[in-house]
């Protein structure tokens, strides 16, 4: 293990923590839902745009913002639904951008995929339109708690998105998730 690879917040992806990374997640979607939607949660909403480009570095995606993601466009959960299928001027690296609406305050998301090699592919959402009003969730607070972490093809890449990232347990990213303004 090099220096810098210590300084990276990451877990090796096994079957184990990838379970308990659903679950966790899963059960922090389920706590948001029922005071309201996780729409109205400013850290839901900063950890499903993870997006390496934001951080002007080569390709890194985030394990616990793909599982984000997953969780709350499945069918399990429930509270965002699948709306349309944007086949033009596709920003992601498939046939079609996803977009998804909240079935409880209507905010609309578009679900992005990008691949860089053929074990290499990560989501981000970005928000088309919020109508999420009035945030209930706590604000975004730095370092935000992993569970599973950081990837990528070069550590400096890495590195530089890192600084926002710590590497953290099931609970603690459950109750950052989670966390109410009041």
């Amino acid at each position: 293990m090099s220096v810098s690879d210590k300084k990276i917040p990451r877990r090796q992806l096994t079957v184990e923590s990838t379970n308990e990374l659903r679950k966790t997640l899963r059960d922090a979607l389920i706590e948001m839902l029922k005071n309201s939607c996780p729409c109205h949660y400013p850290r839901f909403r900063n950890l499903i745009n993870f997006y390496h480009r934001n951080y002007k570095v080569g390709s890194v995606f985030c394990a616990d913002t793909n599982y984000l993601i997953s969780s709350a466009c499945s069918n399990e959960i429930g509270f965002l639904k699948l709306t349309e299928r944007v086949t033009e001027n596709v920003i992601g690296d498939y046939d079609a951008d996803l977009v998804y609406t909240c079935s409880k305050c209507s905010t609309v998301y578009k679900r992005i995929g990008k691949q860089y090699s053929i074990s290499f592919e990560f989501e981000y959402v970005i928000i088309l339109y919020a109508k999420y009003g009035i945030d209930i969730g706590a604000d975004v607070k730095n370092p935000i708690p992993l569970l599973q972490g950081l990837f990528g093809f070069k550590d400096e890449d890495i590195l530089l998105c890192a600084k926002d990232f710590t590497l953290g347990t099931a609970q603690q990213l459950f109750e950052y998730l989670t966390e109410r303004k009041y």
